[in-house]
């Protein structure tokens, strides 16, 4: 009985992680496991913890799931909240589970031991996506995924061509090629900051491989940035001269044109990533990228008479419905920070960011006498959330994207061992 007690997290995350790739129509096996996992959690333990004045760091997801239950109150839409707050349920159990039951570092490289063999086995599955007839049985593109209770999305009107070009789209576990991409994203530093030199160059360059086959506009940028920015703070620079350089970047974006010396530049690198962006396909308001406009146009629209608290948990898929779907079929805002700022308004936002970059700065500070793997998973999860910056408009939400509380989970644990004195539970 002890040994379950402390394997089942493993399965716990590795379900969470493959997520709707086990599944059949919305039951997936993360939601049996879930249930498994509650008649082992400390809740005991959790009740100490939470009576005890614990860090604001550790308790804001709490925070969170109780603002976005009391936003049912002035919610629109009271369907669309139930089902909001149901995916931000299992994300902050997700937290939780893996940040009472992981409590050392064997334990945390057990996580990313089971976690990397999940990844592995869903790039050898994309890879044959890419290169074979192959397809996942639980794949939008597959005919086998009508069995799991999901439907076939390949229009059967389509050309042998644009079907061809469809089935060779990896999906892996995640239905989506964009959440697929996304995954990568997260996953990418950790291979590239990894001391095996098989995971740092083959591991790197089998995601990238399968990124690129995505197609993912926001997951290529935010991986480049990613790259550049793991190269110049690990090889090539001091940490001064990087956040000189980085402010400078920014500079160049925030400041007016005509206050800033630096305009020229400026426009020559928005010129150039509207260049890259229009090599995927023609400037129309009807392409993917003018649906998402007016999907925030939309949003944006509805957000100045609920700037302060939001429109309510859900609303944000409500909006698009009631000025009709976008494109006839989009609701989702396709931005998962603006979806926080239009459904929980911008006091909650800035307070959520503040969180967000607040975990951000303590995991790049943890001190260099601690365990050297410490350090790498810091650093990796570091640099995963500052890429998910990009990379979160390109799922069209990120609140069901089971990876993303899994990283914040992993981020939290670090933090938790790292300053015991401060994170104890026990």
């Amino acid at each position: 009985m002890l040994k379950f007690k402390e394997n089942i997290v493993y399965v716990f995350l590795a379900s969470a992680f493959i997520g709707l790739g086990i599944s059949f129509g919305k039951i997936y096996a993360f939601h049996l496991v879930f249930f498994v996992s509650l008649l082992v959690f400390p809740f005991k333990k959790v009740k100490y913890f939470f009576l005890n004045k614990p860090a604001f760091i550790t308790v804001f997801p709490a925070l969170m799931f109780l603002f976005y239950l009391l936003s049912m109150f002035w919610s629109p839409n009271l369907f669309y909240s139930i089902q909001y707050l149901g995916y931000l349920f299992f994300g902050v159990a997700i937290i939780y589970i893996t940040f009472f039951s992981v409590n050392n570092i064997k334990q945390l490289k057990n996580v990313l031991i089971v976690l990397g063999s999940v990844l592995l086995v869903e790039v050898l599955i994309c890879l044959l996506e890419m290169y074979s007839s192959f397809r996942y049985p639980i794949s939008p593109y597959s005919k086998l995924v009508t069995y799991f209770g999901h439907g076939y999305k390949i229009d059967q009107n389509l050309s042998s061509a644009v079907k061809s070009l469809l089935l060779s789209v990896p999906t892996g576990f995640h239905w989506n090629p964009n959440n697929l991409a996304t995954l990568l994203g997260l996953a990418l530093p950790f291979t590239l900051l990894s001391t095996n030199k098989w995971i740092k160059c083959l591991g790197s360059l089998l995601l990238l491989l399968v990124l690129g086959a995505t197609n993912s506009r926001g997951v290529m940028l935010s991986v480049l940035i990613m790259i550049l920015f793991i190269f110049l703070k690990e090889f090539i620079v001091s940490k001064k001269v990087l956040l000189a350089i980085m402010s400078l970047c920014l500079i160049l974006f925030i400041v007016p044109n005509k206050l800033n010396p630096f305009s020229s530049v400026s426009n020559r690198i928005s010129d150039s990533i509207d260049a890259v962006f229009g090599m995927f396909e023609n400037k129309q308001t009807t392409n993917s990228l003018g649906a998402r406009q007016e999907l925030m146009k939309n949003a944006l629209d509805e957000l100045d008479d609920n700037l302060w608290l939001g429109a309510g948990a859900g609303s944000s898929k409500f909006i698009q419905e009631k000025n009709g779907k976008v494109a006839n079929k989009l609701t989702s805002l396709h931005n998962f920070w603006l979806e926080i700022l239009v459904d929980a308004g911008i006091v909650f936002f800035l307070i959520f960011i503040g969180w967000y970059f607040l975990i951000v700065n303590k995991l790049f500070k943890i001190h260099q006498t601690n365990d050297p793997f410490l350090i790498y998973v810091s650093k990796a999860s570091a640099i995963a959330l500052l890429g998910l910056i990009i990379s979160a408009v390109s799922c069209s939400s990120i609140i069901y994207f089971f990876p993303f509380w899994i990283l914040l989970s992993v981020a939290l644990v670090v933090l938790k061992i790292s300053v015991n004195k401060n994170y104890a539970i026990s």
